[in-house]
C-alpha cells in the first residue's frame, strides 16, 4: 500500500488511524495543569517524549477538539505557563482512562478519577499522587501546527523537579522497569504493558551494558 497524500480521498481521520497503528507503542503524558482561576485539569497524551537532556525539556501534543477549539490542558498552559506529567502505570491504567474523557470546563479529573492532587514545589498544578513519578514543568515554547479540528500544538517545557517514588528504584538510582511497570499507548482501545523485554548490547560500547 502506497498512500500519496495529496492524492488520495481517505480523510486525515482515516490516516490518523493508520499512523497510531504502527507509531506505537508510544508513552503517556498524564498531565496535571490548572486555569487561571485554580480549576485542575488532568488529561492524558500519547504524543509525548523527553526531547533534550541539557537543559531537560519534554514536549506533548494536544490537539485541536472536533471544534476545532483547545482542549482544557492546552488552554490551561497557555494561561498560568506551568504543568506537570505523572506517568501512566499498570495501577493507574483505569484512573487514567477515566480521565481521558472530555469532562466539561472547570469539573476536576481528579475528582472524576478518585485520584489525590498533591501540592507541587515550583509549580501551581498538583501532582498526582498515585503515580510513582512525578515532573514538574514550565512551558518553554508552544508551536501551533494549524487551526482546524484534529490540528497538534506542540507543548514543550523545561523540567524543574523530578519527584520518583523510592519504592520503584533500583540500586543506581535509576527506576526498576519491573517495579515502575509503565505501559504505553497502541492503537484504537489497545494499550501495552512493558514486562517482555529484549536486551541489544551496544557494539561501541558493550562495557555499559549493566550485569545481568
Amino acid at each position: 500500500m502506497i498512500i500519496d497524500l495529496a492524492n488520495t480521498e481517505k480523510s486525515w481521520r482515516d490516516l490518523h488511524r493508520l499512523y497510531l497503528s504502527f507509531v506505537q507503542p508510544r508513552p503517556i503524558a498524564w498531565v496535571s495543569s490548572i486555569s487561571r482561576d485554580g480549576k485542575t485539569n488532568l488529561a492524558p497524551f500519547s504524543f509525548y517524549n523527553m526531547v533534550s537532556a541539557n537543559p531537560p525539556v519534554v514536549l506533548f501534543s494536544p490537539a485541536l477538539n472536533r471544534n476545532g477549539d483547545p482542549k482544557d490542558t492546552l488552554a490551561n498552559i497557555r494561561e498560568t505557563g506551568e504543568f506537570v506529567i505523572a506517568t501512566v502505570t499498570e495501577s493507574n491504567a483505569k484512573a487514567m482512562n477515566v480521565t481521558s474523557t472530555e469532562w466539561p470546563r472547570g469539573e476536576s479529573e481528579f475528582e472524576k478519577a478518585g485520584l489525590t492532587p498533591l501540592p507541587a514545589t515550583h509549580v501551581r498544578p498538583p501532582l498526582v499522587k498515585e503515580s510513582p513519578v512525578n515532573i514538574e514543568c514550565r512551558l518553554r515554547q508552544i508551536i501551533q501546527l494549524g487551526i482546524e479540528n484534529g490540528a497538534g500544538n506542540v507543548v514543550m517545557g523545561d523540567v524543574l523537579v523530578v519527584h520518583v517514588d523510592d519504592d520503584v528504584l533500583a540500586p543506581d538510582g535509576t527506576c526498576d522497569p519491573d517495579k515502575l511497570a509503565a505501559i504505553g499507548r497502541m492503537g484504537g482501545s489497545l494499550y501495552t504493558k512493558t514486562r517482555e523485554r529484549m536486551e541489544l548490547v551496544s557494539v561501541r560500547d558493550p562495557s555499559r551494558v549493566r550485569p545481568g
